[in-house]
């Protein structure tokens, strides 16, 4: 089987802008930490200037106050790595809050 790119050893990292108007606040940082838990390898958050924080812990998520519009850095390692980012690059980018009571 042919893949793109095998980066077992090598950081793959991908920006995406936060798409719910609320940012990850309870619900949408909820949700990411649904699918993280999913994810295999682990997937880490990070403003660019920030430290990064594992994404499967909801305190961690939330602790990065992640508002609508911010600059987020998706990163993972290790075989699987580029389809755990672009998951979670495509999710962060939704309007996750949508079913708002």
């Amino acid at each position: 089987m042919n893949t793109e790119s095998v980066q077992e050893d090598s950081i793959v990292s991908q920006e995406v802008i936060v798409g719910s108007k609320a940012g990850l606040h309870a619900r949408p940082a909820a949700a990411v930490v649904e699918l993280a838990g999913r994810l295999e390898p682990a997937v880490t958050l990070r403003k660019p200037e920030g430290v990064a924080v594992n994404a499967k812990s909801i305190v961690k998520v939330l602790s990065q106050n992640f508002s609508h519009g911010d600059l987020v850095v998706v990163e993972s390692q290790g075989e699987g790595a580029e389809e755990s980012v672009r998951q979670m690059v495509e999710l962060i980018a939704q309007e996750l809050d949508s079913e708002s009571d």
